[in-house]
Protein backbone atom coordinates (compact mmCIF):
# COMPACT_ATOMS: atom_id res chain seq x y z
CA UNK A 1 0.00 0.00 0.00
CA UNK A 2 1.35 3.42 -1.02
CA UNK A 3 0.96 6.36 1.75
CA UNK A 4 1.68 9.98 0.67
CA UNK A 5 1.04 12.61 3.36
CA UNK A 6 -1.24 9.66 5.25
CA UNK A 7 -3.26 9.34 2.49
CA UNK A 8 -4.06 5.59 0.58
CA UNK A 9 -4.22 6.23 -2.92
CA UNK A 10 -3.54 3.26 -4.57
CA UNK A 11 -6.94 1.42 -3.43
CA UNK A 12 -8.15 -0.28 -6.94
CA UNK A 13 -4.53 -0.20 -8.80
CA UNK A 14 -2.34 -3.09 -9.18
CA UNK A 15 1.07 -2.68 -10.03
CA UNK A 16 2.70 -4.86 -11.56
CA UNK A 17 6.90 -5.09 -12.80
CA UNK A 18 7.60 -5.17 -16.18
CA UNK A 19 10.56 -4.27 -18.44
CA UNK A 20 11.78 -1.94 -16.10
CA UNK A 21 9.12 0.18 -15.09
CA UNK A 22 5.68 0.15 -13.20
CA UNK A 23 2.67 -0.71 -14.74
CA UNK A 24 -0.32 0.23 -13.10
CA UNK A 25 -4.00 -1.57 -14.21
CA UNK A 26 -6.40 0.68 -13.48
CA UNK A 27 -10.08 -0.17 -12.11
CA UNK A 28 -11.03 3.42 -11.53
CA UNK A 29 -9.83 7.39 -11.46
CA UNK A 30 -8.59 8.26 -8.10
CA UNK A 31 -7.12 11.99 -7.22
CA UNK A 32 -5.39 13.05 -4.25
CA UNK A 33 -3.38 16.14 -3.48
CA UNK A 34 0.34 14.87 -5.03
CA UNK A 35 -0.85 12.23 -7.94
CA UNK A 36 -3.84 12.45 -10.47
CA UNK A 37 -4.50 9.04 -11.97
CA UNK A 38 -6.45 9.15 -14.77
CA UNK A 39 -7.65 6.96 -17.40
CA UNK A 40 -4.22 5.80 -19.78
CA UNK A 41 -2.62 8.70 -17.80
CA UNK A 42 -0.19 9.49 -14.61
CA UNK A 43 0.79 12.98 -14.11
CA UNK A 44 2.94 14.19 -11.12
CA UNK A 45 0.87 17.61 -9.85
CA UNK A 46 3.06 18.47 -6.84
CA UNK A 47 6.70 18.02 -6.59
CA UNK A 48 6.60 18.14 -2.95
CA UNK A 49 6.39 14.42 -1.42
CA UNK A 50 6.90 14.18 2.18
CA UNK A 51 7.02 10.62 2.14
CA UNK A 52 8.91 8.47 0.07
CA UNK A 53 6.92 4.86 -1.43
CA UNK A 54 9.17 1.71 -0.62
CA UNK A 55 9.01 0.55 -3.94
CA UNK A 56 9.77 3.00 -5.95
CA UNK A 57 13.08 5.65 -6.44
CA UNK A 58 12.05 9.40 -6.71
CA UNK A 59 15.47 11.67 -7.52
CA UNK A 60 14.19 14.52 -7.81
CA UNK A 61 14.24 16.44 -10.01
CA UNK A 62 12.64 13.88 -12.43
CA UNK A 63 11.29 13.91 -15.68
CA UNK A 64 8.51 11.32 -16.43
CA UNK A 65 6.86 9.85 -19.68
CA UNK A 66 3.16 8.17 -19.95
CA UNK A 67 2.91 5.74 -22.67
CA UNK A 68 -0.50 3.24 -22.64
CA UNK A 69 -0.82 -0.65 -24.25
CA UNK A 70 -4.43 -1.53 -23.98
CA UNK A 71 -5.83 -0.48 -20.54
CA UNK A 72 -2.59 -0.52 -18.73
CA UNK A 73 -0.79 2.90 -17.95
CA UNK A 74 3.11 3.09 -17.43
CA UNK A 75 5.17 5.47 -15.78
CA UNK A 76 8.46 5.41 -16.42
CA UNK A 77 11.21 7.80 -14.41
CA UNK A 78 14.19 9.64 -15.60
CA UNK A 79 16.48 11.07 -13.71
CA UNK A 80 17.21 15.02 -15.35
CA UNK A 81 21.02 15.01 -15.09
CA UNK A 82 21.77 15.21 -18.62
CA UNK A 83 25.61 15.81 -18.81
CA UNK A 84 27.97 18.86 -19.80
CA UNK A 85 30.19 16.46 -20.55
CA UNK A 86 30.42 15.39 -24.44
CA UNK A 87 30.99 11.49 -25.71
CA UNK A 88 34.12 10.86 -28.08
CA UNK A 89 35.83 11.57 -30.46
CA UNK A 90 37.70 14.39 -28.86
CA UNK A 91 39.95 14.99 -31.49
CA UNK A 92 43.05 14.93 -29.38
CA UNK A 93 45.03 12.25 -30.32
CA UNK A 94 48.30 10.74 -28.73
CA UNK A 95 50.08 7.41 -29.71
CA UNK A 96 52.37 6.13 -27.25
CA UNK A 97 54.53 3.70 -29.66
CA UNK A 98 57.34 2.16 -30.95
CA UNK A 99 58.90 0.79 -34.23
CA UNK A 100 57.20 -2.55 -33.75
CA UNK A 101 54.82 -4.43 -35.49
CA UNK A 102 52.07 -3.79 -32.80
CA UNK A 103 53.02 -0.23 -32.96
CA UNK A 104 53.07 -0.03 -36.84
CA UNK A 105 49.12 -1.07 -36.57
CA UNK A 106 47.55 2.31 -35.11
CA UNK A 107 49.68 4.10 -37.12
CA UNK A 108 48.70 2.55 -40.39
CA UNK A 109 44.63 3.18 -39.25
CA UNK A 110 46.07 7.10 -38.53
CA UNK A 111 47.90 7.45 -41.89
CA UNK A 112 45.42 6.07 -43.91
CA UNK A 113 42.58 7.96 -42.83
CA UNK A 114 45.31 11.38 -42.72
CA UNK A 115 44.35 11.70 -38.93
CA UNK A 116 46.10 14.69 -37.30
CA UNK A 117 48.20 13.07 -34.33
CA UNK A 118 51.28 13.00 -32.24
CA UNK A 119 53.25 10.46 -31.75
CA UNK A 120 55.31 10.25 -28.31
CA UNK A 121 58.47 7.44 -28.81
CA UNK A 122 58.61 5.29 -26.02
CA UNK A 123 62.23 3.50 -25.42
CA UNK A 124 61.54 -0.25 -24.88
CA UNK A 125 65.11 -0.52 -23.97
CA UNK A 126 64.92 1.51 -21.06
CA UNK A 127 62.05 -0.07 -19.63
CA UNK A 128 59.48 3.50 -20.47
CA UNK A 129 56.80 1.53 -20.56
CA UNK A 130 57.05 0.23 -17.34
CA UNK A 131 57.01 3.68 -15.44
CA UNK A 132 53.98 4.68 -13.64
CA UNK A 133 53.04 7.64 -15.84
CA UNK A 134 52.88 4.91 -18.45
CA UNK A 135 50.69 2.45 -16.19
CA UNK A 136 48.76 4.92 -16.22
CA UNK A 137 47.97 5.13 -19.40
CA UNK A 138 48.27 0.85 -20.31
CA UNK A 139 48.10 -1.11 -17.13
CA UNK A 140 49.72 -3.92 -18.92
CA UNK A 141 52.95 -1.81 -19.59
CA UNK A 142 53.23 -2.08 -23.39
CA UNK A 143 52.87 -0.39 -26.51
CA UNK A 144 50.87 0.77 -28.20
CA UNK A 145 48.35 3.09 -26.04
CA UNK A 146 46.72 6.11 -27.55
CA UNK A 147 44.69 8.83 -25.32
CA UNK A 148 42.07 11.08 -27.12
CA UNK A 149 41.85 14.09 -24.96
CA UNK A 150 41.79 12.38 -21.39
CA UNK A 151 40.27 9.22 -22.49
CA UNK A 152 43.15 6.38 -22.84
CA UNK A 153 42.54 3.35 -25.47
CA UNK A 154 45.23 0.26 -24.82
CA UNK A 155 45.95 -2.62 -26.72
CA UNK A 156 47.08 -2.20 -30.55
CA UNK A 157 43.54 -4.11 -31.77
CA UNK A 158 41.71 -1.86 -29.47
CA UNK A 159 43.06 1.10 -30.68
CA UNK A 160 42.59 0.54 -34.35
CA UNK A 161 38.55 -1.00 -33.46
CA UNK A 162 38.57 2.90 -31.45
CA UNK A 163 39.92 4.68 -34.81
CA UNK A 164 37.54 3.04 -37.22
CA UNK A 165 34.81 3.58 -34.93
CA UNK A 166 35.18 7.06 -34.28
CA UNK A 167 37.07 8.35 -37.02
CA UNK A 168 36.53 6.48 -40.07
CA UNK A 169 33.12 7.88 -40.56
CA UNK A 170 32.81 6.78 -44.58
CA UNK A 171 34.40 3.17 -43.43
CA UNK A 172 37.34 3.38 -45.78
CA UNK A 173 38.88 0.63 -43.66
CA UNK A 174 36.11 -1.75 -43.09
CA UNK A 175 32.25 -1.83 -43.42
CA UNK A 176 29.68 -0.61 -41.87
CA UNK A 177 27.68 -3.22 -39.73
CA UNK A 178 24.11 -0.94 -39.92
CA UNK A 179 23.83 -0.97 -43.53
CA UNK A 180 23.06 -5.28 -43.13
CA UNK A 181 23.25 -6.96 -46.20
CA UNK A 182 26.91 -7.82 -47.48
CA UNK A 183 28.34 -4.90 -45.46
CA UNK A 184 27.59 -6.84 -42.23
CA UNK A 185 28.64 -10.09 -43.71
CA UNK A 186 32.15 -8.18 -44.63
CA UNK A 187 32.33 -6.23 -41.11
CA UNK A 188 32.04 -9.93 -39.30
CA UNK A 189 34.50 -11.36 -41.80
CA UNK A 190 37.16 -8.35 -41.13
CA UNK A 191 36.44 -8.82 -37.63
CA UNK A 192 37.20 -12.77 -37.81
CA UNK A 193 40.67 -11.94 -39.62
CA UNK A 194 41.69 -9.28 -36.99
CA UNK A 195 40.88 -11.61 -34.38
CA UNK A 196 42.84 -14.09 -35.83
CA UNK A 197 46.19 -11.97 -35.96
CA UNK A 198 45.34 -10.83 -32.36
CA UNK A 199 44.68 -14.57 -30.82
CA UNK A 200 47.10 -16.20 -33.11
CA UNK A 201 49.50 -14.35 -35.51
CA UNK A 202 50.74 -11.88 -33.15
CA UNK A 203 51.54 -14.15 -29.97
CA UNK A 204 52.92 -17.46 -32.07
CA UNK A 205 54.99 -15.20 -34.21
CA UNK A 206 56.52 -13.30 -31.11
CA UNK A 207 57.07 -16.24 -29.45
CA UNK A 208 59.02 -17.30 -32.31
CA UNK A 209 60.88 -14.10 -32.25
CA UNK A 210 61.89 -14.64 -28.55
CA UNK A 211 63.29 -17.99 -29.06
CA UNK A 212 65.14 -17.11 -32.07
CA UNK A 213 66.58 -14.12 -30.94
CA UNK A 214 65.87 -12.80 -27.44
CA UNK A 215 65.54 -15.93 -25.27
CA UNK A 216 68.66 -16.39 -22.88
CA UNK A 217 68.81 -20.08 -23.07
CA UNK A 218 68.94 -21.59 -26.52
CA UNK A 219 65.88 -23.75 -26.79
CA UNK A 220 65.82 -26.37 -29.80
CA UNK A 221 61.83 -27.29 -28.59
CA UNK A 222 61.02 -23.58 -28.48
CA UNK A 223 62.52 -22.07 -31.63
CA UNK A 224 60.49 -25.24 -33.89
CA UNK A 225 57.64 -25.11 -31.83
CA UNK A 226 56.77 -21.34 -32.87
CA UNK A 227 58.21 -20.81 -36.26
CA UNK A 228 56.58 -23.96 -37.37
CA UNK A 229 53.19 -22.46 -35.75
CA UNK A 230 54.08 -18.87 -37.37
CA UNK A 231 54.10 -21.15 -40.88
CA UNK A 232 51.14 -22.81 -40.32
CA UNK A 233 49.37 -19.44 -39.65
CA UNK A 234 50.85 -18.34 -42.69
CA UNK A 235 49.72 -21.20 -44.80
CA UNK A 236 45.84 -20.34 -43.40
CA UNK A 237 46.35 -16.75 -45.00
CA UNK A 238 47.14 -18.06 -48.00
CA UNK A 239 44.23 -20.12 -48.07
CA UNK A 240 42.13 -16.55 -48.23
CA UNK A 241 45.15 -14.92 -50.11
CA UNK A 242 45.59 -17.66 -53.14
CA UNK A 243 42.16 -16.36 -54.30
CA UNK A 244 41.33 -12.62 -53.29
CA UNK A 245 43.49 -9.41 -52.88
CA UNK A 246 42.27 -8.59 -49.63
CA UNK A 247 40.94 -10.99 -46.34
CA UNK A 248 37.87 -9.31 -45.95
CA UNK A 249 35.26 -8.50 -48.96
CA UNK A 250 36.60 -7.20 -51.75
CA UNK A 251 38.89 -4.08 -50.46
CA UNK A 252 41.64 -3.58 -47.77
CA UNK A 253 40.90 -3.29 -44.03
CA UNK A 254 41.64 -3.40 -40.59
CA UNK A 255 42.59 -6.85 -40.94
CA UNK A 256 44.91 -6.71 -43.90
CA UNK A 257 46.81 -3.86 -41.39
CA UNK A 258 47.14 -6.31 -38.45
CA UNK A 259 47.83 -8.98 -40.04
CA UNK A 260 50.69 -7.25 -42.53
CA UNK A 261 52.07 -5.72 -39.89
CA UNK A 262 53.54 -9.48 -38.62
CA UNK A 263 53.79 -11.48 -41.10
CA UNK A 264 55.78 -9.10 -43.67
CA UNK A 265 58.69 -9.09 -41.21
CA UNK A 266 58.53 -13.00 -40.93
CA UNK A 267 61.34 -13.71 -43.26
CA UNK A 268 63.29 -12.41 -40.33
CA UNK A 269 62.87 -16.10 -39.33
CA UNK A 270 63.97 -17.86 -42.28
CA UNK A 271 60.20 -18.43 -43.24
CA UNK A 272 60.40 -18.64 -46.69
CA UNK A 273 57.18 -16.17 -48.21
CA UNK A 274 57.64 -17.97 -51.84
CA UNK A 275 56.00 -20.78 -50.47
CA UNK A 276 52.63 -18.50 -50.07
CA UNK A 277 52.43 -16.73 -53.29
CA UNK A 278 49.48 -15.22 -52.62
CA UNK A 279 50.22 -13.81 -49.14
CA UNK A 280 53.24 -12.65 -50.56
CA UNK A 281 51.45 -10.50 -53.38
CA UNK A 282 49.37 -9.51 -50.88
CA UNK A 283 51.99 -8.33 -48.79
CA UNK A 284 53.98 -6.50 -52.05
CA UNK A 285 50.38 -4.40 -52.53
CA UNK A 286 49.75 -2.92 -48.87
CA UNK A 287 53.71 -2.31 -48.82
CA UNK A 288 53.14 0.39 -52.11
CA UNK A 289 50.89 2.20 -50.42
CA UNK A 290 52.06 5.80 -49.03
CA UNK A 291 50.32 5.45 -46.00
CA UNK A 292 51.81 2.20 -45.04
CA UNK A 293 55.57 3.62 -46.23
CA UNK A 294 54.96 6.53 -43.78
CA UNK A 295 53.54 4.82 -40.70
CA UNK A 296 57.05 2.83 -40.70
CA UNK A 297 58.78 6.43 -40.11
CA UNK A 298 56.65 6.35 -36.82
CA UNK A 299 58.33 8.06 -34.48
CA UNK A 300 60.64 9.53 -36.41
CA UNK A 301 63.77 9.09 -35.69
CA UNK A 302 62.98 6.25 -33.58
CA UNK A 303 62.75 3.35 -35.92
CA UNK A 304 65.16 0.72 -36.84
CA UNK A 305 63.79 0.30 -40.45
CA UNK A 306 63.98 -3.32 -42.29
CA UNK A 307 68.06 -3.03 -42.14
CA UNK A 308 68.06 -2.30 -38.18
CA UNK A 309 65.60 -5.23 -37.69
CA UNK A 310 67.59 -7.29 -39.67
CA UNK A 311 71.28 -6.32 -38.45
CA UNK A 312 69.26 -7.13 -34.69
CA UNK A 313 67.65 -10.58 -36.08
CA UNK A 314 71.09 -11.70 -36.93
CA UNK A 315 72.85 -11.41 -33.98
CA UNK A 316 70.39 -12.41 -31.83
CA UNK A 317 70.35 -15.59 -33.73
CA UNK A 318 74.47 -15.61 -33.71
CA UNK A 319 74.18 -15.38 -30.49
CA UNK A 320 71.58 -18.12 -29.61
CA UNK A 321 73.63 -20.44 -31.47
CA UNK A 322 77.19 -19.74 -29.53
CA UNK A 323 74.79 -21.01 -26.60
CA UNK A 324 74.55 -24.54 -27.98
CA UNK A 325 76.36 -27.44 -26.27
CA UNK A 326 76.50 -25.05 -23.04
CA UNK A 327 75.19 -25.14 -20.16
CA UNK A 328 72.46 -22.51 -21.64
CA UNK A 329 71.28 -24.84 -23.85
CA UNK A 330 67.53 -26.34 -22.73
CA UNK A 331 67.76 -30.20 -23.01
Amino acid sequence: MLVIRGTSIFKGIRPVRSSGYLSYHQSQSISCPSLTFRRSIISLSSPHHTRKPHHLSFRPPIQHRTFTHSTSTHLRLFPNTKSTMSGPPFNALTLYTAGTPNGFKPTAVLEELGLKYDAVAIDMFKNEQKEPWFIDINPNGRIPALKDGDMRVFESGAIMLYLFDQYDKDKVLGYDISKGGKEAEFYYEMMSWLMFQMAGVGPMQGQANHFQVMAPVYSAYGIKRYTDETRRLISVLEIRLSKADWLAGDKYTLADIANYSWVSISPLLDIDLSEYPGVQRWIARISARDAVKRAKLVPQGKTLGEEGFKEMFDKGKQRLAALRGTDKEDS
